[in-house]
């Protein structure tokens, strides 16, 4: 009578051993399907060698050469911080004597570092300090600057649906690209019409003054 008392506790603990294996293989499975997809662009060459020629053009500050990679149709999304809210101005080209805004001058430096696609950094206003540096590209995040600033002055500043209908739209499949030393250079890419192009050059983070 004793042993068959310790056989059933036994299949007892093993049963219940094996449900909890169970459940927790299913949680598991289920966390996992939960876990976006990262979306790496197909032509991975075409995509580096659009970051890596602007940032060249930038540093060197080459008109033509940056200009090359901008869109005639898209244009050229600048955002900057005038106060405390940024805001984007949309311009045919870059002219890097005439800076957008006219106070803020395009900076130029060295760039010691290789691309990599990777998470972005942040930067920290209050020690003034990125939180990692060098030469960074996002595929697996869409940028959405645009669209935030868009959607801030749909809210407080009166445009229309049809306009942030617009910026959505114009903003979708684009990635977002660091480059972090002493100064910084961040810009977005997009894919048109087959071919890469620089759309959006973010002038207003990695700055603190407001």
């Amino acid at each position: 009578m004793k042993s068959i008392l310790i056989l059933i506790c036994c299949y007892t603990f093993f049963l219940l051993a094996s449900c909890t294996s169970s459940n927790k293989k299913s949680e598991e499975t289920k966390d996992s399907l939960d876990i976006p997809t990262a979306t790496f662009p197909d032509d991975t060459q075409g995509i580096s060698e659009v970051i890596t020629r602007f940032a060249r053009a930038y540093l060197s500050q080459d008109n033509e050469k940056a200009n090359a990679l901008v869109h005639p149709d898209l244009g050229l999304y600048v955002i900057y911080r005038p106060g405390a809210q940024d805001v984007y101005e949309r311009v045919d080209s870059i002219d890097f004597t005439k800076p957008v805004p006219e106070h803020f001058p395009y900076t130029t430096f060295e760039n010691g570092y290789a691309l990599n696609f990777e998470e972005l950094p942040s930067f920290d206003c209050g020690t003034e300090k990125w939180s990692k540096l060098g030469f960074f590209c996002d595929t697996t995040v869409q940028a959405n600057e645009l669209t935030e600033i868009a959607t801030f002055n749909y809210e407080f500043n009166g445009i229309n649906d049809t306009d942030l209908a617009e910026v959505k739209q114009l903003e979708k499949d684009t990635f977002r690209v660091m480059l972090t030393k002493d100064e910084n250079l961040i810009f977005h890419v997009k894919k048109h019409q087959g071919n890469w192009y620089v759309f959006v050059l973010d002038r207003a983070y990695g700055w603190c003054d407001a």
